[in-house]
């Protein structure tokens, strides 16, 4: 069974129960929903809703250690200059777009960004057991920093802060299906020749189910240095500068609570699918899932 909980208005909650028989809502009024206590080993949530780089400046803690060179990540710093932010004119990848829909015979409108759907790739690394990784600088997630820190009136924070850590994976732009588009951003990102026939597909989410919605397919893939073909790291004409790592799944779960190491949501759903596949496979006790 499996609990997940929705806030409504006038204190209403809508709680989910997924069973055999299928989403079961259960309408409490006027409740509040007891509070987990913590209990030893938990993850300390962080004290600051602004986005603060490792306090000992190491990038590569976890076991985090570069497949392909090193220093991709410095020497982009070093190439970095001033960030300002400003209103869109227009986009090639995303569009504002209002939508408008009735509810309870009211006319309403939400506001949305329209987004190409994306496919994702969880790489599991057989003989280094563990997940390849991309980090690359996004100036999306660095501009969101610098808003958070000026609401909190803070300084503007190191560019360091604008690095996500997230998996291999691109937008569907091309008439190719989708393991094929999926097989070629592994070998663009990542540097590795995996068959489109090779890869497992894995499960399909929503993305920003309040901004966009967009669906991303996610696959998975088995790689190991035979099948290395290229250096990867994206294109950089397009001013794609990737660094591609491999999280040993032993180290991992110390990564994925630490929130000085900014990860996509793919990334974090990616690397605890990976754990309990593995798990399975090799027919761990749970405990070494989680």
């Amino acid at each position: 069974m499996l609990l997940s909980t929705l806030g409504g208005a006038s204190g209403l909650r809508v709680i989910a129960v997924a069973c055999v028989g299928g989403l079961k809502p259960v309408l409490l009024q006027h409740q509040r929903l007891q509070r987990v206590s913590r209990q030893p080993g938990m993850a300390t949530q962080a004290a600051t809703s602004t986005i603060k780089a490792p306090a000992d400046g190491n990038f590569y803690k976890y076991g985090l250690k570069p497949v392909l060179g090193e220093g991709i990540m410095e020497a982009t710093l070093k190439r970095l200059g001033a960030v300002e932010i400003k209103d869109m004119d227009k986009s090639n990848f995303v569009k504002p777009k209002s939508v408008m829909y009735d509810l309870d015979g009211k006319r309403r409108r939400w506001d949305m960004i329209s987004s190409h759907s994306s496919v994702g790739v969880i790489i599991y690394h057989t003989e280094l057991d563990a997940l390849i990784v991309v980090r690359q600088f996004r100036p999306p997630a660095y501009a969101s920093a610098m808003m958070l820190a000026e609401e909190a009136g803070e300084p503007a924070p190191p560019l360091s802060v604008g690095f996500t850590y997230e998996l291999c994976a691109g937008i569907i732009d091309k008439k190719k299906s989708l393991a094929q588009i999926a097989a070629e951003e592994v070998k663009e990102e990542c540097g590795f020749k995996v068959a489109p026939e090779k890869l497992q597909w894995v499960t399909q989410y929503v993305s920003a189910v309040g901004t966009g919605g967009s669906r991303h397919d996610m696959y998975y893939a088995e790689v190991d240095e035979s099948m290395r073909v290229g250096k990867g790291g994206g294109l950089e004409n397009t001013g794609e500068r990737i660094e591609v790592l491999a999280l040993p799944l032993d180290e991992s779960k110390g990564f994925t609570e630490d929130p000085s190491y900014p990860k996509s949501a793919g990334l974090l759903f990616g690397l605890m699918w990976l754990r309990a596949y593995i798990a399975a496979k090799k027919q761990l006790p749970a405990k070494h899932v989680v």
